[in-house]
């Protein structure tokens, strides 16, 4: 007879403290939590849609965070088998967008204590779970202790309830003491969330219309909420200019002309995908100064990976093109699922097809680039006619013949 299997505590730090290598990921993972409840919450007719909040408090001096929202929350009989499960999610994989229930533990890493604070439409109790991140870093850390996994969560957590008004309806998250410099950085949290975030384009973007009409002249739908940080509603960043970063400022290099559209279905007229790009005169790669540069990869309009993660469906040769553009491929199909990092997606025989189908799409990108190229080396050789053609008319004291046949062979050259 064998003993049961065992679950030692390392997989805690596998699943929450070592998940993410960028710790801004955090953010993106309660927002995730916060959209499905909110949609729930919409289909329950708790709120209507386009009453959703999401609201990130940042306070670097008190290094306190607070992400709130105004779903559905969680009844207190299920506060503790939701909470203080780890990858026992109740969401469904295929529809919700967070499904493996190990993202609202992330923020474990970077803080002394991290609480859920949660109440349910027409209960008169909030509950208050608090996870004592030092103390799970300490039992991790202390090599001598071997204790199981659902020991040690129930050693770092504690809950409590307290009495809230029975309309009340809210999911809080609160990391106290936070570690991280980066994660209490309002400008760059900012900056990331606004292209990571489930959120709408800015209005400032003139092409913005075209792009809602292209989403329902085809039926589609995009996910946006209203979340804010620090009591400033974010956006999508697009802008109608380029810029180059100069000392202490910008400025405007090449200008937006216009938008264009891909969109990709499978042999039964389903969408797998469908996207948007930006066209200007593609004179070279956006600086970082833009802030939205790149061609981005979205799922339930929520970012997979990062400003470079379309490279890979560019020619090696060629993958300095992503970033002539603006613009987003939203992968629509149910079968492409994110993976638990999400910065790509799991492998299947979807992705395969997926793959192959972008990367076709974007050979006509590659070849724009080109022609943009091509375009701007023949307006130099114009003129240069143009300065060659004045010179001969305005010479008069030429050396020899010779020069003057020279001069007007290489004039006709210029022509051709």
């Amino acid at each position: 007879m064998t003993d049961n299997p065992r679950i030692g505590k390392d997989v805690i730090e596998s699943l929450t403290l070592g998940m993410y290598e960028d710790c801004r990921f955090i953010y993106r993972e309660y927002i995730q939590n916060s959209a499905d409840q909110v949609d729930k919450a919409v289909a329950e007719g708790l709120i209507n849609a386009g009453e959703d909040e999401i609201h990130i408090t940042i306070n670097p001096k008190e290094r306190c965070i607070v992400i709130e929202d105004n779903a559905t929350g969680i009844s207190s009989d299920k506060v503790i088998p939701i909470l203080r499960n780890i990858a026992h999610s109740t969401k469904k994989r295929g529809e919700d967008k967070g499904f493996r229930g190990i993202g609202r533990l992330g923020g474990l890493g970077y803080c002394s204590k991290l609480i859920f604070e949660t109440t349910f439409a027409g209960e008169e109790v909030k509950s208050i779970m608090t996870w004592d991140a030092d103390l799970l870093k300490q039992i991790i850390n202390d090599r001598d202790n071997s204790e199981e996994a659902v020991d040690v969560l129930a050693r770092v957590t504690d809950t409590i309830h307290k009495k809230e008004a029975a309309d009340k309806h809210y999911f809080k998250v609160i990391l106290e003491n936070v570690t991280s410099d980066e994660l209490l950085n309002v400008e760059r949290v900012k900056n990331y969330l606004s292209m990571v975030a489930p959120v709408d384009i800015s209005s400032q973007f003139i092409y913005r219309s075209q792009i809602n009409k292209f989403i329902k002249d085809n039926g589609l739908k995009v996910d946006a909420y209203n979340i804010y940080i620090n009591e400033e509603q974010i956006y999508k960043p697009y802008t109608t200019h380029i810029y180059k970063e100069i000392p202490g400022s910008k400025k405007a290099i090449d200008d937006i002309l216009g938008v264009d559209f891909l969109l990709s279905k499978d042999s039964d007229g389903n969408i797998i995908y469908w996207g948007w790009y930006s066209l200007s005169h593609l004179g070279g790669q956006m600086e970082r100064i833009n802030i939205a540069r790149g061609i981005r990869l979205r799922k339930e309009n929520i970012q997979i990976g990062d400003e470079e993660i379309c490279k890979k469906f560019f020619a090696t040769t060629d993958q300095r093109f992503s970033f002539y553009y603006f613009g987003e491929i939203h992968a629509t199909s149910k079968y492409l699922i994110p993976n638990s990092r999400r910065d790509y997606f799991g492998e299947n025989t979807y992705l395969y097809e997926f793959e192959k189908r972008v990367k076709h799409d974007f050979m006509h990108l590659k070849d724009m680039c080109y022609d943009a190229s091509d375009i701007r080396n023949n307006l130099k050789i114009i003129d240069k006619a143009e300065e060659l053609e004045e010179k001969i008319k305005d010479k008069r004291d030429y050396i020899s013949k010779k020069e003057h046949v020279d001069l007007i062979k290489q004039l006709e050259e210029y022509k051709k």
